[in-house]
């Protein structure tokens, strides 16, 4: 199963870098996840970000269970969001829109199904009410995200919700532009 998030998370990397115009900033995420599966204990989620265009960045991020089996259980993410107040990067100096919603839609990779392998089980659609920072700032705060998912697996419907997550860039910062 290491194997497989190792390779996907590597693919995606380099399919989104190769989709990214001057709009290419990458972060690292971390934060908390809870109830998009139906596991008890504390979970963590984090991932890569990859800024496609001005307003829309794709995501590959995984989720795995902190506490009671450190991780024992995981799943992979594939998502896209779209920046709804404004620009999230300008491809310039110029920071985006540090106070931003974004609105999300992707699929989850899990074990949680019948079939017993590592495939697409969850479709999801969720909101985040609030975001503060950009690329060029170097950091992001994505708050409060609430959201709706659909296990076809097991054909069941979800809510689940993200107090915080925290982005950290990579590429793409004010050090890009400094001379």
């Amino acid at each position: 199963m290491k194997k497989v998030l190792i390779t996907m998370t590597v693919l995606m990397t380099l399919l989104f870098s190769a989709m990214a115009g001057p709009y290419n900033d990458v972060s690292l995420t971390v934060g908390h996840q809870a109830g998009l599966r139906n596991l008890q204990g504390l979970n963590v989620t984090y991932g890569l970000n990859v800024g496609l265009t001005k307003r829309l960045e794709g995501s590959i991020w995984a989720e795995s269970m902190l506490t009671p089996d450190f991780f024992q259980d995981n799943a992979l993410g594939l998502s896209l969001s779209y920046a709804v107040m404004g620009d999230r990067n300008t491809g310039t100096s110029v920071p985006g829109n540090a106070i931003n919603m974004f609105v999300n839609a992707g699929l989850m990779l899990s074990m949680h199904n019948d079939w017993g392998v590592f495939a697409p089980t969850t479709a999801y659609v969720s909101f985040t009410p609030l975001t503060l920072g950009s690329s060029v700032l170097g950091r992001r705060e994505r708050l409060f995200e609430v959201g709706v998912s659909y296990n076809w697996a097991q054909n069941r419907v979800g809510f689940f919700f993200s107090l915080f997550k925290f982005d950290y860039y990579i590429h793409g910062t004010w050090r890009q532009y400094v001379e």
